[in-house]
């Protein structure tokens, strides 16, 4: 509607509101208090603004600054609106809405393509207005605003706005900024078939262009006056509408986590959607691209924006129940531990474990409780029945199983060896360990046939001396021997 209101950490809502324009503002449609976004100093000078539609008819967005109270932090001071930005409206939907400072210093602001349906203006595609893209300025102390030196239309001769940051969109009603690198995400709300998160890469200044309305998601939309060969930018992940086979309606952008409570999130983009209420992440691949997963299925829809606290945790809002809910990873439980037990080694309980030596995955390592025949560090990786994974702190273990029956002397040849070098390996060996003088754990390998000759692989090992210890299956060193690897 038209208030914007301090939530306590209790839960409880202030009152009277922290700002209140319900008496200037047009909340039919989709229009409304749509953005709120603190200045970079607001803990110094108390500015911070709002992205909201005001006026008759169709409604015109303003982008205005307000002030803190002088005397009351928990109020603002009304009065003390000044507009940077106004902007017309051609019909009661798509208006957009995001407002998000970046680590650039610079006020990112979201505007739809104005409505109605099918883009009757067709203003995705154009950029001599402002309509259908995220628009990049700089508020000055004054009220007004500058443009960045290196916004894409800059000082353009052909009449495109100087504000506009990237374009081609239908309705980004949520805008985020990652704080760690300034790449900005956009959920871009589709018409009938698709919904749509996109991306522009931080320090990108190209202009990005993402296809609306000749494009809808990855499709085709209105080709009609789509001419030429414009580059548009695909989304990085897209939602189907039910007569697509999907339950998505209207996409909700979020944020990427930086907080500090809960590692396995950190660096994911969180959104949502208006309709599902599922929560989902997307978390790079390590190629440049995302995995979509659903992070939590909800079972009411409603939910209306995500965003950071000052700690950098998530918060999501529902717009139906005016309510607010932390989102919070579902693996609260301890990481596991490691105990000793004469020559074994036993985890704290898990659904599965992975033990390693010296980093390296030991060889039978796949129950709760290992015999650890050899020395060094271990670890373990468990997983839950939930599905988390945690992994234990090293514990280092001296093993007293050395002593066993006498140890047969074995041949090494070529020495010294650079790539492969062969081993002649008695019957009921079955493992091999590369120690180094150190005595770390350089190699540690499960032998496929019990005897005759063997070959390890060198060339990646750096030079210099080691020894090698095989093992029978009861972990008893069974053969030693040295190997020098030179190249």
């Amino acid at each position: 509607m038209g208030a914007i209101t301090i939530v306590q950490d209790s839960m409880v809502n202030l009152s009277p509101p922290f700002l209140d324009l319900t008496l200037q503002t047009l909340y039919s449609g989709e229009r409304g208090v749509l953005g709120l976004a603190f200045d970079p100093d607001y803990a110094n000078n108390g500015w911070f603004y709002v992205n909201y539609v005001t006026g008759t008819g169709n409604g015109t967005t303003r982008i205005s600054r307000f002030s803190r109270n002088a005397t009351n932090p928990n109020l603002a001071d009304l009065s003390s609106e000044v507009v940077l930005l106004s902007v017309p409206q051609p019909d009661p939907i798509h208006k957009g809405g995001g407002l998000v400072f970046g680590p650039d210093g610079y006020l990112y602001c979201s505007l739809g393509d104005g409505g109605g349906p099918n883009d009757p203006n067709g203003y995705g595609q154009t950029t001599n207005d402002l309509f259908g893209a995220v628009l990049r300025i700089k508020p000055e102390a004054d009220g007004t605003y500058s443009i960045p030196p290196d916004n894409p239309f800059v000082n353009s001769p052909n009449g495109e706005r100087p504000e506009i940051y990237a374009y081609g969109l239908r309705n980004p009603f949520r805008i985020a900024i990652d704080q760690a690198n300034g790449d900005l995400w956009i959920g871009d709300v589709g018409q009938e078939l698709w919904e749509e998160i996109d991306r522009v890469a931080g320090g990108d200044t190209s202009g990005v262009n993402f296809g609306w309305s000749c494009l809808e998601g990855f499709a085709d939309f209105d080709v009609s006056d789509c001419v030429g060969e414009p580059t548009y930018t695909d989304p990085v992940t897209v939602q189907a509408h039910s007569i697509n086979g999907g339950n998505f309606c209207a996409v909700i952008a979020g944020e990427v986590y930086h907080g500090a409570l809960y590692p396995r999130m950190q660096g994911r983009f969180f959104y949502t959607d208006y309709c599902t209420g599922g929560v989902r992440t997307l978390t790079p691949d390590g190629n440049g691209g995302y995995v979509d997963q659903l992070g939590v299925a909800v079972p009411f829809p409603g939910m209306s924006s995500i965003g950071a606290g000052a700690d950098g945790e998530l918060y999501l809002t529902n717009v139906s129940q005016g309510r607010v809910y932390k989102i919070k990873d579902k693996c609260p439980m301890d990481a596991p531990v490691i105990l000793p037990d004469g020559n074994n080694l036993v985890s704290s309980e898990a659904a599965s474990y992975e033990w390693f030596l010296d980093g390296m995955p030991f060889p039978e390592g796949s129950t709760q409780t290992i015999f650890a025949w050899a020395t060094g560090n271990y670890s373990v990786r468990v997983t839950f029945a939930n599905g988390c994974v945690k992994q234990s702190e090293p514990y280092f273990h001296l093993s007293t199983s050395l002593h066993g029956p006498a140890q047969s002397a074995l041949l090494v040849f070529p020495q010294p060896a650079s790539s492969l070098v062969w081993m002649e390996v008695q019957e009921g060996v079955t493992t091999v360990r590369v120690v180094d003088v150190s005595g770390r754990t350089v190699l540690l390998e499960r032998l496929e046939r019990s005897a005759s000759r063997c070959a390890l692989d060198v060339s990646a090992m750096p030079a210099g001396p080691y020894v090698l210890e095989f093992r029978d299956r009861q972990g008893t060193i069974q053969q030693r021997g040295r190997l020098a690897v030179a190249h």
